[in-house]
């Protein structure tokens, strides 16, 4: 190896190269856009989320007249949660998968920016059908607030180390089962 080559490598690694670039990898940070459908004053109107980071991500919710709101977190999930609490007092609902009481993403999933995340049943163990976009769309009837969210999560919790789950038939077909689904890419809140 050419030390000229050592030297620019041992730069970007350290975060000392091109400051165009992200986190040190030699990876300029991701930036993405995507629209969301958010419910303002009972209409459903559509504004631009834009996505930038590789951990910690920051989200910027634009509506057609310019920045509403801005949150960061370890994961996409997180700062969603984080945007929706600074929303709520001004009655702005981001209507997605993400905003639904019965999500959470799994530790795999945040350890990568948590995209994809579980619909929680409270009666079964979640599979892979059960995978769904946190950004997807969902009807605005099943969006719920940051504080119902963590009390299903609580009462999920509890729920899944009842002694009935083990005797529960149902939970074991879904148990052994888990794997043989794909995950449902569609939008949420449409079945």
């Amino acid at each position: 190896m050419s030390r000229s080559f050592t030297t620019s490598l041992a730069a970007v690694i350290s975060g000392e190269g091109d400051s165009t670039r992200g986190a040190g990898c030699g990876m300029p940070d991701m930036v993405d856009e995507l629209p969301v459908r958010v419910q303002v004053g009972g209409q459903v109107v559509e504004w631009m989320l834009i996505i930038q980071g590789d951990g910690p991500w920051a989200l910027t919710l634009r509506s057609p007249s310019g920045v509403e709101c801005s949150a960061q977190g370890d994961d996409v999930f997180d700062a969603l949660r984080t945007m929706r609490t600074e929303l709520a007092p001004r009655g702005v609902k981001i209507c997605c998968s993400g905003a639904r009481k019965d999500v959470r993403p799994s530790g795999f999933s945040a350890s990568h920016g948590a995209w994809m995340i579980y619909v929680l049943p409270m009666w079964r163990p979640p599979t892979v059908r059960d995978l769904v976009s946190t950004f997807g769309y969902c009807k605005p009837g099943l969006v719920s607030s940051v504080e119902e969210q963590d009390a299903y999560w609580e009462r999920y919790l509890a729920n899944r180390n009842r002694w009935f789950n083990f005797i529960n038939p149902v939970w074991w077909a879904y148990f052994l089962t888990a794997s043989w689904g794909k995950p449902k890419f569609r939008e949420e809140g449409l079945s």
